[in-house]
């Protein structure tokens, strides 16, 4: 039997995802929570999960590469589940160590193949998210990447025009160059900072 846990905003969607797990023999849902650390905590009670549905999007605002990153790390597979496919989330997710990401749906077959596939040790991807994650992000400068990686991990403008020795509007104009380098590829940023999980630590010592 596989057990399953869901963390969802959504009380209603464990319910849904039990309703459509139903008619599996060999699948069933032992834990559901709204945030990974309510999960953590409940975990204790009944046998560990093997799999993890997690939602890609929780309303404690957690990042969602960091919660990937905390179920992965208990022995767990984890499936993200969004009603989003975007690039970034995908990519992030994945390299965080998630084994699989599903566009949210009511296709029962869908869900339950996916379940197994991760179970059997193997990546659950849709051709099209697999295609997504392939793509190469826009390429940045050096200096773009140090001021993503910098502000991307949470520096401040100065603290980052600092570290670099710039002005603060020229951190500014490095940011809005990557902002646009995105949004030429149809993929506009809201928040920069997600974007330090699409490239590798910048290369060089900070100053």
């Amino acid at each position: 039997m596989i057990r399953v846990a869901v963390i969802d905003n959504d009380k209603l969607v464990p319910a849904g995802l039990r309703a459509l797990l139903a008619g599996t023999d060999d699948i069933t849902v032992t834990h559901t929570a709204t945030t990974v650390t309510d999960y953590l905590a409940a975990r204790s009670d009944g046998p560990a999960a093997d799999i993890v549905l997690l939602d890609l999007q929780l309303e404690d605002g957690t990042d969602p590469a960091a919660n990937v990153a905390t179920l992965h790390a208990t022995g767990a597979a984890v499936m993200v589940i969004s009603v989003h496919g975007d690039r970034r989330h995908v990519r992030a997710t994945i390299r965080a160590g998630a084994s699989g990401y599903l566009i949210k749906d009511d296709d029962a077959d869908k869900l339950a193949n996916a379940i197994r596939t991760v179970h059997s040790g193997h990546l659950a991807l849709t051709t099209e998210l697999m295609t997504l994650i392939n793509d190469d992000p826009p390429e940045l400068s050096p200096q773009e990447l140090h001021v993503l990686y910098l502000y991307g991990t949470g520096s401040t403008l100065a603290a980052t025009a600092r570290r670099l020795g710039i002005a603060i509007p020229t951190v500014r104009s490095y940011l809005d160059r990557i902002r646009a380098k995105w949004a030429a590829t149809d993929e506009p940023v809201d928040d920069i900072r997600s974007l330090v999980h699409e490239y590798p630590h910048p290369d060089g010592p900070f100053t």
